[in-house]
């Protein structure tokens, strides 16, 4: 989930909104024809993530592969409803916008169905989201929605400012909300943790949501070994340096106030946090 360019010191991105969205930046000694030699540190040091690789390589974009699942679960939509989080107020998908995926016309006909009012985009801008075929006539398009276009290392400033943009939103719009990314997995699924763990959600409460879009997509198996090295090294990670602790479920009691100084440290105010905190505490009749 980082920047290797920037966490070596060769480049730094810059957000633009002419295509693909960013620009490089070089530093001193490096420009467009540098070659980086890369080794591995030690036997078997890419096994876990190859095994990843592998397993994401598997998803396929034809409905009938999905046989066993909602349509509303093939789109990867659900409802995070744990901790203090109101009933029928909060959900999280895949796009209902992108038809890369195959998947844009259930997870819009799932929201349409939870009433979704508010939407935080992480994927697109304004001007390319309402570019996609057929948007106009979506639900989707009539909902209030903030288009953030944000990268995928959730440690750059870009990608904290934007989540803190979008955290901002859902405090001043009224809900139901959706979040959403492309796949709706990892984007989403780091906003989606920061929020549970707000909200007082206990890690297995969090890891076991993240986790759920492996085996939407991927047929993962749940406590298999595999499911157990993703959970460890994406959302446990992520977190665990986001909240500056060494052990998530160490610190199990005091998630919502770790979560709340990250929030602090991004930008977000008080008072920015106490709005987003009682908006997403209301229940949806």
């Amino acid at each position: 989930m980082g920047n290797f360019a920037a966490s070596f010191g060769i480049a730094d991105k810059e957000d633009t909104e002419e295509d693909p969205g960013y620009i490089w930046n070089y530093r001193e000694g490096f420009d467009e024809n540098t070659s980086i030699l890369i080794e591995m540190k030690e036997k078997g040091g890419y096994l876990d993530g190859y095994e990843m690789h592998q397993l994401t390589a598997s998803a396929s974009t034809k409905r009938e592969d999905y046989a066993e699942l909602s349509d509303a679960d093939y789109a990867n939509f659900r409802e995070i409803h744990m901790g203090s989080i109101g009933k029928g107020i909060l959900y999280r998908s895949s796009s209902p916008i992108d038809p890369g995926m195959n998947r844009n016309k259930e997870a819009d006909a799932a929201l349409q169905k939870a009433l979704v009012r508010t939407v935080m985009n992480m994927t697109d801008f304004e001007k390319d989201m309402k570019l996609y075929e057929n948007y106009s006539d979506t639900f989707y398009s009539d909902c209030d929605i903030i288009a953030l276009n944000m990268g995928m290392n959730v440690s750059e400033k870009s990608f904290t400012d934007k989540l803190a943009e979008g955290f901002r939103f859902i405090g001043s719009h009224e809900g139901p909300y959706l979040i959403h990314c492309t796949e709706g997995k990892d984007r989403t699924g780091f906003a989606s943790a920061v929020l549970e763990s707000l909200m007082g959600a206990s890690p297995d409460e969090i890891i076991e949501d993240y986790m759920r879009t492996y085996i939407n997509y991927y047929h993962l198996e749940k406590d298999s070994e595999l499911y157990k090295k993703i959970a460890d090294q994406n959302i446990r990670t992520s977190l665990q340096n986001a909240f500056g602790i060494d052990d998530l479920y160490a610190q199990s009691d005091h998630l919502s106030e770790y979560a709340e100084t990250y929030l602090k440290g991004i930008g977000l105010s008080a008072e920015e946090i106490e709005a987003l905190k009682k908006n997403l505490s209301a229940d949806f009749e």
